[in-house]
C-alpha cells in the first residue's frame, strides 16, 4: 500500500472522535466479562484428574512389560 490508495487518503481525512462514555463502558465491561474465570463443575475436574491416572497407569503397565 502507498500513499496514493484512495482509501488510506479518505480514511486520513476522518476526523478523530472519542466514542461516547455509554459506549466505552460497554466494551469495558464486556471485555471484564470474558477475562474473569469461569467456573468449572467440580465433576470435570474429577473427570480430568481420573484420566489422567488412568493415563499414567497404563504408562507404567505398558512400560514394567517392556523389561
Amino acid at each position: 500500500m502507498n500513499e496514493s490508495d484512495s482509501v488510506l487518503r479518505g480514511l486520513a481525512e476522518l476526523a478523530l472522535e472519542a466514542p461516547p462514555a455509554a459506549l466505552s463502558a460497554k466494551i469495558r465491561a464486556a471485555a471484564h466479562a470474558r477475562l474473569v474465570p469461569v467456573r468449572v463443575h467440580a465433576a470435570w475436574s474429577i473427570a480430568i484428574a481420573a484420566s489422567v491416572l488412568v493415563y499414567l497407569g497404563w504408562a507404567l503397565v505398558y512400560t514394567s512389560q517392556l523389561y
